[in-house]
């Protein structure tokens, strides 16, 4: 729960700068981080933070300026003195060319329920037993790297435009290990996810990779020649490109512009295949839920595709402003991104028994965007990717270059997973704001087209 006294302080100078005329949001983000960091076998890094910043925004007509402090609160007259230097700093500002929308606190909220303490006290030492217990278990002849971030984050915000307030408490993981033979070169990688320290299993990261490894040592890496595949996209892979496809594709800035791969569509338009629907739901659990945004609006399960039709666009309040549209409520770092399952095997080798020769790219590595008003992405395989022959594992394959286009790949699903699989996308170099998708463990695509092939992994 959030500190009662930090509450009394913010809302004390919330009720002060509202009285004065001010237009102010204050935003309170207090978090607890670990992270640590394996190479060469070994840890190399073991570090932790526990970290409060305080926003303030003041809207001035038209033109708005922020103030950030770091540290404790202790005091209503330090926070005054942070609200101080933002209405200065809003006095100067150049004003924008459109009116600001207003950030107002819709309702109050109060949401807990990702919230664990044992992941949020995680010992270091749980991290560093767990991680010399898989390399001992998968064998100490391969060189091992990876990282653990785990913590807990609270966030508060309050308006000058109400009474109401909102608080999101919550904890998240992101494990990685990734083996790497020492001679042959190739790499495997296992990640797991979740916001409970029971989430982890040290047994399924040994399972996984231990499957594999007996068909990378057995056999040499295939060369994949130029040409149109069937491709199993693995669920790292699938968020990567659904990702990227929403960001380019349905955010209102971009489409307003005419720099999305969408701008010449309308909501209503079919963009994407009939087996494709997609949705921003702060409401499903394999996302991290987050049910406001930072201007204060309640998030709704909000349909991006149906069926393949384009249904909605979102707009941040920025954005909203400026060509006149109303905010939908995406003024946040920590969307609920979620693809519908469909009904394929549990398996996809079962999926794709009687498809003959088949790629099983599970993630793209060095994701870019040679054209992204046309929806053109490229990515390289790297990890665990696999030459599937009648449904059997037959070899590893070299490092193999994808560049296709977002319709072509997803307007060519012919198999969706049954299972739905969490994907933390969080970023651990800035603020800690957990981040995942959800989406099927696998889909199948026909007629992806592979432009380049190394001859190493």
């Amino acid at each position: 729960m959030l500190d009662a006294n930090i509450r009394k302080i913010l809302m004390e100078v919330r009720d002060q700068a509202a009285s004065e005329g001010i237009q102010a949001t204050l935003a309170l983000h207090h978090e607890k981080s670990h992270l640590m960091r394996v190479g060469n076998s070994s840890i190399s890094l073991n570090t932790s933070e526990d970290l409060t910043r305080l926003d303030i925004e003041v809207t001035d007509g038209r033109k708005q300026a922020s103030q950030t402090f770091l540290g404790m609160i202790e005091g209503t007259e330090t926070i005054r003195n942070v609200l101080d230097k933002a209405v200065e700093k809003a006095k100067a500002a150049a004003p924008k060319t459109y009116d600001p929308i207003p950030d107002e606190v819709e309702e109050s909220v109060q949401e807990e329920t990702q919230y664990d303490e044992a992941l949020a006290n995680l010992d270091p030492g749980v991290k560093a037993d767990a991680y010399r217990e898989i390399f001992s278990k998968l064998g100490a002849n391969y060189n091992y790297s990876g990282s653990w971030s785990s913590g807990s984050v609270e966030v508060y915000m309050i308006t000058t435009a109400n009474k109401n307030e909102v608080y999101h408490r919550g904890t998240d993981q992101l494990f990685t290990v990734v083996l790497k033979h020492p001679g042959k070169k190739w790499e495997l990688i296992n990640t797991q996810t979740g916001w409970r320290a029971s989430d982890f299993s040290v047994e399924k990261t040994v399972k996984e990779l231990g499957r594999l490894i007996p068909v990378y040592e057995e056999n040499n890496g295939y060369k994949v020649e130029s040409g149109e595949y069937t491709v199993i996209f693995g669920s790292d892979a699938v968020s990567e490109i659904i990702n990227f496809s929403v960001f380019t594709g349905f955010m209102g800035r971009g489409w307003e512009e005419k720099q999305n791969w969408t701008s010449q569509n309308k909501p209503g338009d079919e963009v994407l295949g009939k087996n494709i629907t997609l949705s921003d739901d702060p409401f499903n659990s394999q996302t991290f839920m987050f049910g406001f945004d930072m201007c204060g609006r309640k998030r709704k399960h909000f349909p991006l595709i149906e069926n393949g039709v384009l249904m909605n666009l979102m707009y941040d309040s920025s954005t909203a402003a400026r060509y006149g549209r109303e905010p939908t409520g995406h003024d946040t770092r920590s969307m609920g991104i979620v693809m519908n399952t469909g009904d394929g095997f549990e398996c996809p080798l079962e999926a794709v028994r009687d498809m003959g020769r088949v790629l099983y790219i599970p993630a793209l590595h060095y994701m870019n965007l040679p054209s992204r008003s046309k929806g053109i992405f490229t990515g390289s395989s790297r990890f665990n990717a696999l030459l599937i022959e009648d449904g059997k594992m037959v070899s590893p394959i070299f490092s193999t270059r994808i560049t296709d286009s977002f319709q072509n790949v997803l307007g060519n699903v012919s198999v969706i997973s049954s299972v739905p699989e969490s994907v933390n996308g969080s970023n651990t170099y800035g603020r800690r704001m957990p981040v995942a998708v959800s989406v099927p463990s696998y889909i199948v695509a026909e007629g992806v087209k592979i432009t380049d092939s190394a001859d190493s992994f």
